[in-house]
């Protein structure tokens, strides 16, 4: 058995199809499924359930992939290991990084950073609410910056660290709505709302998503350009508007008989593991400097 067919087996179980499979390996289909049949061969016992009109694998199939992409996971880390000791640095590092915890201090960590591994592509993304949280925990990110609250440590194993605060509430422009209203009110003027992630925790409830009609988007800023044209009002960022506030081209509504604004911590996290690069490294460095300086001003 090669680490090949581990590999193909891998695909296969991600795939909806044997011919989609056999494309993402840059094979036929014969010749994916004439593999797969040396692999049950030699393995004793079959990997794929043929009496399925989807792709599916066997019990004893699931159980062996999920032990093989263990040794996948393992020879991955092994190879990222060789390639940092080949070439010093890792070749890309992907963060995900909300505009809507943007901060200088958090940019100088990373632009320093950047400056001192000129050869390591960085890789920087955002998205709907708590798109950083997801791409760490999917590993499609290997930083994440964003809101932070203790039920998160559920949804993986991470290692984070509290560099910030940031506070919410609802913001209108002036001449949408009255600068003060009731919560049934609001029910009267259109709301804005950012996407909600695929968490079980998340919903609109927790969007304080409620009004005439509802428009829905993955971007922080367009939420502010919808905000500016009078569109709708939105639980926003009262830091992230502050510009706005203080010119008064948005107001912060208040309502009368329910809580209207919320504060979170702001935390920097990555998955924990038993290696990370240098550039890795790097970045933490950085950003548990900036955490023990707000960890003392507060």
């Amino acid at each position: 058995m090669k680490l090949a067919h581990l590999e193909m087996l891998d695909v296969i179980a991600t795939s909806a199809s044997l011919t989609e499979a056999a494309n993402k390996l840059h094979k036929t289909q014969p010749a994916l499924s004439q593999s797969l049949k040396k692999l049950e061969a030699e393995l004793g016992f079959q990997l794929l359930d043929r009496t399925q009109y989807r792709l599916c694998l066997t019990e004893k199939g699931r159980h062996f992939q999920r032990e093989a992409s263990l040794l996948l996971q393992n020879h991955s880390h092994l190879k990222l290991l060789a390639k940092e000791l080949a070439q010093g640095n890792e070749p890309k590092i992907k963060i995900c990084y909300q505009p809507i915890f943007n901060a200088p201090e958090y940019q100088a960590v990373l632009a320093d950073t950047f400056r001192r591994f000129p050869n390591t592509e960085f890789s920087l993304s955002n998205g709907k609410r708590f798109a950083a949280l997801e791409q760490v925990n999917s590993g499609s990110a290997d930083l994440g910056i964003g809101p932070w609250f203790d039920l998160f440590h559920a949804t993986g194993d991470f290692e984070s660290l509290p560099i910030g605060d940031i506070s919410f509430g609802i913001l209108s422009k002036p001449s949408m709505m009255p600068k003060e209203v009731s919560y049934e009110e609001l029910s009267d003027y259109p709301c804005l709302a950012m996407l909600e992630s695929d968490f079980s925790f998340d919903s609109e409830r927790l969007a304080y998503a409620k009004g005439a009609s509802l428009m829905k988007m993955d971007d922080i800023d367009m939420l502010r350009t919808f905000m500016l044209a009078g569109v709708g009002w939105a639980l926003g960022s009262l830091t992230h508007c502050q510009q706005e506030l203080a010119n008064g081209v948005l107001q912060q509504v208040r309502v009368r008989d329910k809580q209207d604004e919320f504060h979170a911590k702001i935390h920097v996290f990555r998955q924990t593991s038993k290696h990370h690069g240098p550039v890795a490294r790097a970045l933490w460095q950085g950003f548990k400097a900036l955490s023990e300086a707000y960890e003392q001003r507060i």
